[in-house]
């Protein structure tokens, strides 16, 4: 069993933070999952944490990227995985073949985010649905993170590949924006530690501890949050994430 510190603390993190996140999406998909019908692609699926949301279709289909996953991950991750590509912007489908496409937290990472909205409309049928969520308010969280989309620049790249924009939606307001910060602060303070200087480096893990031990306490703050701003949906400007939905003209 592994037992470092740093393992303890990842391990901690996760028991106690409330993922506003995930609790999000399964809001928001519980709400579409009974238009979710017929042929579908998950492009960047992972481990497929929303499957439940596609249970009424007839096929679900997944893609990933081999570069993204550590080589002892490949074979966990390959049971998951109908498709292995090397981004979106080359879907191993033929034109017109799909009722709908997903696509959770990968448009951040497309370098040519043009090509990747072309593309899905390609593999789309006419009338079909696009459900596509991305980063708005947030950090960097990989080496090939480098987009964060407006409201209008989704609606612009929706529109210029062919699709008519059905609603764009917040992930509740500034209140969770903050909420979602703090926990990514929480997460990487141990990086940020490393690169202070030696006066800083000994005083910083003080409050820190504080804060960790404080950590239930603003996971219910996070979780009350929650529950006031779930249904905020028009707070695109201050939102750390933006959920697309559009159908193919």
């Amino acid at each position: 069993m592994n037992l470092r510190p740093a393992h303890l603390l990842h391990k901690y993190l996760i028991f106690t933070q409330f993922n506003a996140h995930k609790a999000l999406m399964r809001n928001k998909l519980g709400k579409l999952s009974p238009d979710i019908r017929g042929r579908w692609l998950d492009i960047g699926a992972g481990d497929q944490p929303y499957r439940k949301f596609f249970n009424n279709t007839d096929e679900y289909l997944t893609t990933n990227t081999k570069r993204h996953y550590k080589p002892e991950d490949l074979k966990r991750v390959d049971k998951y995985t109908t498709y292995w590509i090397e981004d979106g912007k080359s879907l191993p489908l033929a034109d017109n073949s799909l009722d709908g496409v997903a696509s959770f937290q990968v448009l951040a990472v497309i370098d040519k985010p043009e090509d990747f909205f072309t593309e899905i409309s390609r593999v789309l049928k006419p009338g079909g649905l696009l459900i596509l969520t991305t980063d708005f308010l947030y950090p960097a969280w990989s080496m090939e993170d480098r987009y964060r989309h407006t409201a209008y620049s989704l609606s612009q790249l929706s529109e210029q590949a062919g699709f008519r924009v059905q609603s764009i939606e917040s992930f509740g307001g500034f209140g969770l924006t903050c909420y979602k910060l703090y926990n990514r602060w929480m997460r990487t303070f141990p990086e940020i530690w490393k690169k202070k200087l030696t006066f800083a480096r000994a005083m910083a893990p003080i409050p820190y501890m504080l804060l960790l031990a404080l950590l239930p306490f603003s996971s219910l703050l996070g979780m009350i949050i929650f529950l006031i701003e779930k249904s905020n949906t028009t707070t695109v400007d201050f939102t750390f994430n933006l959920m697309l939905v559009a159908t193919k003209k």
